[in-house]
């Protein structure tokens, strides 16, 4: 004679099956809190810079330790009589010796609270 299984552990079978996928799916994310992300901006070039030379950098930026594709950043110079950033915004132009810093800040509200910035020093030498 077959045994067939009970309706029971039939059920309990199937709720421990989709309590796994829904697990799997990151379903617990959704009863995370929400709120602001640690958010990690990453310069990537050159610290040291030529006189009258012009350096490409790039920016990474990590939202939660994922990569953000195409963050809205803003950047600027403390003293663009050092270096400034070209037209373009993914270069250095060394214009005289001297240190200044390179200032990124990432513009969302969706990600935190606030604007992260980082201070990335710069120098230029001869």
């Amino acid at each position: 004679m077959i045994m067939l299984p009970t309706r029971l552990s039939v059920r309990l079978a199937w709720t421990v099956v989709g309590a796994m996928a829904a697990l799997a799916c990151g379903f617990a994310d959704v009863f995370r809190p929400a709120g602001p992300e640690s958010v990690t901006i990453i310069y990537v070039g050159d610290s040291v810079l030529h006189r009258d030379s012009t350096v490409p950098f790039s920016v990474a930026v990590e939202a939660g330790g994922t990569p953000l594709e195409r963050p809205r950043l803003t950047m600027w110079s403390s003293d663009p009589s050092v270096f400034d950033l070209t037209a373009g915004r993914d270069s250095l132009a060394a214009k005289s010796i001297g240190a200044a810093t390179l200032m990124i800040r990432l513009e969302s509200s969706i990600v935190t609270d606030s604007a992260p910035t980082l201070a990335q020093s710069i120098k230029v030498r001869p």
